[in-house]
Order: C-alpha cells, then structure tokens, then sequence
C-alpha cells in the first residue's frame, strides 16, 4: 500500500472495535450457555423419575451392572441413551464411588444434549446475525419444555440435538465443499435413527422444508455436480455416507456386535410396530401441539409465525427454511392420532431460530431511530422474561402439576417422602 494511503490510526481504531465487538460476542455468548447450563443442572434430582425414566433406566443398569443391552423393536426407542448414560454413570462410579447409576447421572445425559442444542443454535450466527442468534439461543436456553425434558432421562432432547447437528453439518458442507462435514453430518443422522424411531419424521419435514423455501426464496443457484468436484467425487462422497452411516447404525443396534443378526432385524421391525402405535395409543386432536404450545411456549410460537411471515415478504431462504420446519414438524405430527407433549420439541428449536430472524429484522429496522430502538429492546426483553418466568415457574415449583402441559404423567414429588420413610 503507499505510504501515502496508508493510515495506521484509522487501522488501529478499527482492529481495537473488532476486538471489542468480539470480547463483547463472546460474553454474550457464555451468558447465555451458563443461563441452559443453571436452569437444567440446578436441584437436578428436584423432581422424582417418572415411568418412563424408570423403564429407560432398567436397561441401562443392566448395561452398567452386566455390560449387556439388547435392542427390543416393540419397545422403548433406540441405544444411544443406554450408552450415553453408561458413559456418565461410569465416570460418576470413578470419581464418587458407590453405585454409578444416580438420578443425577442418568439425567445429566439430556442436560448435556440440552446445552449443546443452545451451542449449536449459537453456531448460525452466519444466517440469523448477531441480534437473531443471541435471541434464538436465548429462546432455547430458557424455554420452559427445552429446559423440563433436558432434566428428563428419556430418547427426545438427545433426538433433537442429532438432528439439529445434522442440519448444521450440512449448511457447513454447503458452504465449504469438504467432505468431512458430509461425513459429520452424515454420523449425526445415524445417531437420530440409533436414537429414535420417529428421526425419519423430521428428516421428511427437514429436506420438503429446504425445497419449499429454496422455492419460495426466488434463488436459483446452480448446484450441478461440477460444483461438487466432478461426477467421480460426488460418487465416492455418497457412498462414503452411505458407510458412514451404515456402520454407525450396525454398531449401535448390534449392541456393538454382541446382538449382531437380531438386533439389526428389530431395528428395522421396529417402524412396524410404531406406525402402530402411532395410530392406537395417547389419542389426541388435531389442534392438541398448537394449544400446547400456545399455553407453554407462546412467546416462541407467536414470533416464529411472525418470522416466517417476514422471510416470506424478504424471501430470506434461511429463514424460510427454519419456519417451514417448524411448522412442518407440528403439522405432520397433528395429523397423527398419537400425542405426546415431548415430541413437540422437534418444533421448538425450528420456530426460535425463525424467532431469532424476527428480531433480527426489528432489530435492523429500528437502528436510525433510539426511541425505536429502546422498544425493539423492550419488546425482546420482554419476551425473553416471560419465557424465563413460565420456565422457572413450571421446572422449580409445578413440575408435577398436571394443570400443566409438560409433567405428562409425572410422578408426584410425594413419593420421594415415601422412598425417604422406607429408608
């Protein structure tokens, strides 16, 4: 550069505001994984295991005690809990002695995923900006049904997280051509199938949503195989998923080979029974996710809506896609008999990542003008507090008051009093 051009001031001014920017990025960023972090971890054992927790734990403490599990098709979903919680429980066993398997344990699998979901959120700060990131995250962080199953030992916050991370590991292949984000990615949809039996539900909803919103975005790029690297690396790329993912399910449901045969034919005898299930057990209407989520989650339903609506009119394709998703997620399961309040979560982190495109977008709107501004951060305040409030409320004092919508047959804490008296 000449010299005459060159003006190291203005360059210093400018490296200290992007380091500045950055260190600001950053504690935003921890505050908001330390908010997930305290709301899952804190009094964990508060509320006693239900049914479901119960049942999940007989297989691993078979797995812990005889180092045995075997995959069963007519019940119970996929290994990958069984074998996240032996991890946990082993370490608890070395470094506190005593029996590994505690209720903090087991449940500190989901709190791990449920915090590692906000991680990833916090990860597309290249498509939602900063503002839409950081609420997104937060929206997560502090949802009162992310935060109640992330302290529950069941297969849903583990699915979610798989899934999520399949969906980064793609746009990461997208944007960078290398095959080791195929691949990723590739381990991360084999974990949602090893995980549960409802994955390939939301891998439907994830790939029509993806082309509804390249669709209705008016963008048309042309993807060709040269894009890719040529017809030869495209092949080995897809046969090299093709083995990735092969492989990662033979592991899992053979019970890392010791149930080789039967448990890759339960594996997939499983979808069999479950379509079943789906059409003859907990009945519900088909309004039944919306209801719920407007008595439990409205503040992320309410501003996803909004967001889509806007990514329609901006065609912003991004935010179409998580929209569509999510919206995808709660119609597709509606359609179905089958209700459960978990499953809901699938839809969750859609919507508040199309929340946090929606608070980009009034973010961005309101920069010129400082009372604008104030009420686009009192307006994002607001919601942030009520989502926070309803969390605390239901997981610290009504997680087993069934007027609520998540402590679907929860057991009462009354029952810790009785375990305490036979003791």
């Amino acid at each position: 550069m000449p010299a005459e051009l060159h003006n190291p001031v203005a360059d210093s001014s400018a490296e200290k505001s992007l380091r500045e920017k950055n260190r600001l990025r950053t504690i935003a960023d921890a505050m908001v994984l330390l908010a997930a972090a305290a709301l899952r971890l804190y009094a964990l054992s508060l509320k006693p295991l239900h049914h479901d927790e119960g049942v999940n734990g007989l297989f691993l403490l078979r797995l812990f005690r005889e180092g045995f599990y075997k995959y069963d098709a007519a019940n119970y979903h996929g290994p990958t809990l069984y074998y996240c919680a032996l991890v946990t429980s082993s370490v608890n066993n070395m470094v506190f002695g005593g029996e590994g398997t505690t209720t903090d344990s087991i449940r500190f699998v989901p709190v791990f995923f449920g915090i590692g979901i906000v991680a990833l959120v916090i990860g597309m700060r290249k498509r939602l900006g900063e503002v839409g990131t950081l609420v997104a995250a937060a929206l997560l962080a502090l949802s009162p049904g992310m935060v109640f199953f992330s302290r529950d030992f069941i297969h849903e916050i583990p699915l979610v997280f798989f899934t999520l991370w399949w969906v980064f590991g793609l746009l990461r292949f997208y944007d960078t051509r290398e095959a080791k984000e195929l691949y990723i990615s590739t381990i991360a949809l084999a974990l949602m199938f090893a995980t549960k039996e409802t994955a390939g539900f939301s891998v439907a909803a994830i790939l029509a949503s993806a082309v509804l919103a390249s669709l209705l975005s008016g963008r048309r790029e042309s993807l060709s195989v040269a894009t890719f690297g040529g017809w030869k690396r495209v092949i080995l790329l897809v046969l090299g998923s093709l083995a990735v993912f092969v492989a990662c399910i033979i592991v899992f449901y053979s019970s890392f080979f010791g149930n080789l045969r039967d448990g890759l034919h339960d594996a997939i005898a499983a979808y069999g029974f479950w379509f079943k299930t789906g059409t003859s057990q907990h009945k519900a209407p088909f309004f039944t996710y919306v209801r719920w989520m407007m008595k439990e989650e409205a503040v992320i339903l309410l501003s996803g809506l909004c967001g889509l609506v806007l990514a329609v009119r901006m065609r912003n394709r991004f935010a179409l896609f998580t929209g569509l998703w999510g919206f995808a997620i709660l119609f597709g399961y509606s359609i179905l008999p089958y209700k459960t309040p978990w499953i809901q979560m699938n839809a969750v982190v859609p919507l508040a990542m199309c929340a946090g495109f929606a608070a980009q977008e009034l973010w961005n709107t309101t920069s010129r003008v400082r009372a604008r501004r104030f009420a686009a951060i009192g307006v994002i305040a607001a919601g942030l507090l009520i989502t926070l409030f309803q969390s605390v409320r239901l997981n610290f004092y009504h997680y087993d008051d069934d007027r609520y919508v998540y402590p679907y047959a929860q057991t009462y804490r009354g029952f810790l009093d009785m375990i305490s008296a036979v003791e």
